[in-house]
């Protein structure tokens, strides 16, 4: 039998860039998203994780959510949406329509479930996937976010994925049928930044190996660079559908498709996303004041873009901003923020690094005051002071 899936995860729905709405760039994203669900006759929809961007998205950004599932369902009526929380969505909020969407084939887990005990369920994350005709096509091992209280006692991430993944393979009762798992999480060796070259790390961070042996497919969502994990085909970030941050402007966002004949992988195809709206820094390398006029006066006027402005100055100036948004009024391009690039003496500067939220969250943090304290005092931080944050930074941990 062969099973066709889609791969997506972190919209983020409802998140802005500099305070620009990017809804129709949502909805971009939604038509790419039907047509490769219509083309590739796909039999799973499966969406790793942060649907939305807060814990309260709001009114309009929940129409635009339950709009899409209404629009999925009425198209495609025997498509199988499985939905799992990551660590932006409020697991109450994702979960309290589950039982009404059913009806739309649609399943949500939005966080580990739990028996009357406190224990956890893992039985109510495997889910069979029918045929029209009951017979079982694929069973979902759908993961959500794992959250502190989910680690109690001696439990990992590792053993939640193997209790997880037996029952799963008892459920399969040998048929050769692909077993998919889901998961929001941060694996070692995955990476950030194509510009940096940053990989992940911290306490969160899992070994590929840890995974138990039995899935098909794992459909991780966390990371918004689409990739696959330590080179195994089989476990893979879709990432992304647009980029959130100057930090993924050079992101090449997908959708994943995956084909399974039986239990095996057959194929795996990325479907394209390309930006409706491009994120731009100009210019490619620092300019002073007058190199950044010149170049933003030679930008298209007819041109949809979202700007960072790469100014080279010696000094902050509050009017710089008003100076460049003055260029662009009759412009399509959209400021949004400035790379700042500090010069120091004649021939050297330092620049301020920016993160993704994602780099952020696993930064060394007195890596990042020192960097801090370099742009601002144009000096390294003394030694006394970094071991003080040393200090602090232990103790807060």
């Amino acid at each position: 039998m062969q099973v066709n899936l889609l791969h997506t995860a972190d919209w983020h729905l409802g998140k802005d860039l500099y305070n620009y709405g990017r809804q129709r760039e949502f909805e971009d994203f939604f038509s790419k998203l039907k047509i490769s669900l219509r083309e590739n006759d796909i039999d799973i929809l499966i969406v790793s994780g942060d649907v939305f961007d807060t814990a309260s998205p709001g009114n309009f950004v929940a129409g635009t959510y339950y709009g899409l599932i209404n629009d999925l369902h009425n198209e495609f009526p025997d498509l199988e949406i499985i939905i799992t929380g990551g660590n932006h969505d409020l697991p109450s909020y994702l979960n309290a329509p589950k039982e009404i969407l059913k009806s739309f084939k649609v399943r949500v887990v939005g966080c580990v479930p739990r028996l009357e005990d406190g224990s956890i369920d893992f039985d109510s994350m495997v889910l069979e996937v029918l045929d029209n005709g009951g017979e079982l096509k694929a069973v979902v091992c759908a993961v959500p976010f794992l959250r502190r209280g989910d680690f109690s006692g001696d439990m990992t991430v590792g053993k939640i994925y193997s209790q997880v993944v037996e029952r799963a393979l008892i459920r399969a009762q040998g048929k050769d049928v692909p077993i998919i798992a889901t998961g929001h999480l941060t694996t070692s060796n995955a990476v950030y930044s194509t510009s940096s070259g940053g990989q992940t790390g911290g306490l969160d961070s899992i070994d590929s190996d840890e995974f138990p042996q039995g899935i098909s497919y794992l459909a991780l969502g966390h990371i918004h660079k689409p990739q696959p994990v330590d080179g195994k085909k089989y476990i893979r970030y879709s990432g992304s559908p647009i980029p959130f941050s100057f930090a993924e402007k050079d992101y090449k966002h997908s959708l994943t498709v995956v084909e399974f004949s039986g239990k095996e992988i057959s194929e795996i195809r990325l479907e394209s996303l390309p930006p409706l709206i491009p994120l731009l820094t100009v210019p490619e390398t620092p300019q002073n004041l007058a190199g950044v006029k010149k170049a933003l006066l030679d930008l298209p006027d007819d041109k949809e873009m979202y700007l960072e402005v790469n100014l080279l100055y010696e000094f902050v100036n509050p009017d710089n901003k008003a100076v460049l948004i003055e260029i662009l009024k009759d412009k399509k391009a959209k400021f949004c923020t400035f790379k700042n690039n500090y010069q120091n003496g004649e021939n050297s500067q330092n620049q301020i690094r920016t993160f993704s939220a994602e780099e952020f969250k696993n930064a060394d943090p007195l890596k990042i005051m020192k960097e801090i304290f370099l742009s601002k005092q144009k000096t390294e931080m003394p030694d006394k002071y970094a071991e003080m944050l040393a200090q602090i930074i232990e103790e807060i941990n």
